[in-house]
């Protein structure tokens, strides 16, 4: 879903953008809720998978963004080099609600789980895009 959200943003950059986790073991595309959420605000799908992040993605990133605090942490944990780089992506949320905590992972969840997680990274994605203009 960020990953969908983060394209559309920056549909008009030449901004290289890769999504990946640490739980993900072989290529998964988006659960079925998850691309019918996309589809209906008009984003693409095409292309969307899980994947597990790796050090070559680490040391390529210029910046890297968690959705949940253990995701900064074992990210820290594994790759210490990444502290100056890695935030969790709620800090950039104009949601007092939700500014600093975690994404919630809306899978086995309801359509409204989805959906609040859609609005948390809707929120989030501009300002993050907007940080890294400045340290650009």
């Amino acid at each position: 879903m960020a990953e969908a959200l983060a394209r559309s943003f920056l549909a008009d950059r030449d901004w290289h953008l890769s999504s990946a986790g640490f739980f993900a073991d072989q290529p998964v595309p988006p659960v079925p809720e998850v691309e019918a959420l996309l589809l209906h605000h008009g984003l693409q799908t095409e292309g969307l998978s899980s994947k597990r992040i790796d050090r070559r993605q680490v040391r390529a990133a210029t910046h890297i963004f968690a959705m949940t605090e253990m995701h900064l942490a074992t990210l820290r944990k594994q790759f210490p080099k990444t502290r100056a780089k890695a935030h969790l992506v709620t800090e950039f949320s104009s949601l007092p609600e939700f500014r600093g905590k975690d994404v919630p992972d809306p899978i086995g969840g309801e359509t409204e789980a989805f959906e609040e997680t859609f609005r948390i990274l809707n929120d989030a994605i501009p300002r993050i895009i907007a940080y890294m203009d400045g340290d650009r």
